[in-house]
């Protein structure tokens, strides 16, 4: 009973029972009144002589009184559609009975439906009075009237049952439609319980379960990838973690063993993983904080040209010993930006480093910061190298590298870019990248 396929049957079935008995009282009601009405205007019908002769006594006797006579007199009981003991009755104009052939109708009152079907009677174009003739036709229905309503009445209930039918058919065939997406999704939905992600289902159905469909469709796929980039980014983080481990304990074993000496040279080597290890446990916490809005951020007022002047002179001598040419383009009166002056200045220097890292000798890296009506767009463009769309795609993930920095020795630890966007998202800001003509454009955008 709670099953939507049986409420939507139980449903169509309702309606169609609504509708049916609705449509029994109406033609039922509509047939009865109309043979009582179409008998009473038949048999109501008088004779033309007779109408005359009435007038004609109303002009001389100014009343109705006495007016039986005239009632009674030749064609009293015949003329177009007398009927079968037939009343004849003559009603003043407020509708009382003044005269009748059957004493028992004197002075009561013409019903609203008698006045209705009576025939007007006009002395000198003056009303005067209405002439109505009733019949037993009139108070209850001649047995062909009633066999042929007993008739109407049993194809009425042939024609409720046939719709009770038809009604239960397409309410069933159109709930098992509806029904149909939605055991689908729920299927799915199980699947998922259990751990098999990614799990697509067919959008079909009407709009609401399409869309409901494809709401599903687009969860599960997000599911996956996050499952698939959580399994990643574990493998990552201990592939990252076990290097710098490996050369630590191999140098350590190596001193306690006495095949290298335990000199400072030795020593430094050991000293310098542990501080790798250091940086990327921080950059790991730093991301995972970023990642759920949890990294605290010390919000100044700071403005944008003196903050990027001041690194871009940092890493000028760089530059330089790499030959490659340090291009400023900073618009003047920068509006103020409040936001973490030092997570910014890491952001900034993250992207001036990759540029660095992935221009070649001679090239150059532009550095743009202009105002837009939103706020400051920053953007830092290397010459010499470009990215694919799956590499653009895929280049704020966590310990991701290009191919031509897959070396650990030049490509960083992968979680630079990851952090910036992070740190960028936080400030209400969003970064983006974009490659062509063999240059790569690392864009991002502060409010004011």
């Amino acid at each position: 009973m709670n099953r939507l396929s049986v409420r939507l049957s139980l449903a169509f079935l309702l309606s169609a029972w609504i509708g049916i008995g609705a449509m029994v009282l109406v033609v039922q009601r509509t047939l009865n009144t109309g043979f009582r009405q179409y008998l009473s205007a038949r048999e109501s019908e008088v004779n033309p002589e007779q109408t005359a002769r009435l007038e004609s006594y109303f002009a001389a006797n100014g009343s109705w009184v006495g007016a039986e006579s005239a009632l009674s007199g030749r064609g009293a009981g015949s003329g177009g559609g007398a009927g079968r003991g037939a009343t004849i009755m003559i009603a003043n104009l407020d509708g009382l009975v003044e005269a009748s052939t059957d004493p028992a109708q004197l002075g009561t009152t013409l019903s609203t439906e008698a006045v209705a079907v009576a025939m007007p009677l006009v002395v000198n174009d003056v009303p005067v009075g209405w002439l109505f003739r009733q019949s037993p036709g009139i108070e209850a229905l001649g047995t062909a009237e009633i066999a042929f309503l007993n008739e109407a009445n049993r194809w009425l209930t042939f024609a409720g049952l046939g719709a009770t039918f038809l009604a239960l058919v397409v309410g069933s065939a159109l709930a098992w439609t509806l029904a149909r997406p939605l055991r689908e999704l729920t299927n799915a939905v199980r699947d998922l319980s259990v751990g098999q992600l990614g799990r697509q289902v067919q959008a079909q159905g009407t709009v609401e379960v399409e869309t409901l469909a494809a709401e599903f469709n687009a969860m599960s796929r997000a599911l996956a990838e996050a499952e698939s980039l959580r399994q990643r980014m574990a493998a990552d983080v201990a592939h990252e973690l076990r290097t710098p481990v490996s050369v630590l304990r191999g140098h350590i074993e190596a001193m306690l063993d006495g095949v290298y000496p335990l000199d400072s040279a030795h020593v430094a080597v050991a000293h310098d993983q542990t501080i790798h290890l250091a940086r990327l446990v921080e950059d790991l916490r730093v991301l995972t904080l970023a990642e759920a809005k949890r990294l605290p951020l010390e919000r100044t007022r700071f403005n944008p040209a003196a903050l990027a002047t001041q690194l871009l002179e940092a890493f000028e001598p760089l530059a330089l010993d790499g030959e490659i040419r340090l291009i400023r383009r900073i618009a003047p009166n920068l509006p103020d930006c409040t936001a973490d002056t030092t997570r910014v200045r890491q952001v900034l220097s993250n992207l001036l480093t990759n540029a660095l890292r992935h221009t070649p000798t001679g090239g150059e890296i532009t550095v743009e910061i202009v105002p837009v009506p939103a706020g400051v767009h920053f953007s830092v463009t290397n010459s010499g190298s470009r990215l694919s769309e799956a590499d653009a795609a895929r280049v704020f993930q966590p310990f991701w590298r290009a191919t031509a920095a897959r070396e650990r020795d030049s490509g960083g630890s992968g979680l630079g870019l990851a952090i910036s966007r992070e740190i960028i998202a936080l400030h209400g800001g969003k970064m983006w990248v974009e490659s062509k003509d063999e240059q790569v454009c690392f864009s991002f955008m502060l409010p004011t």
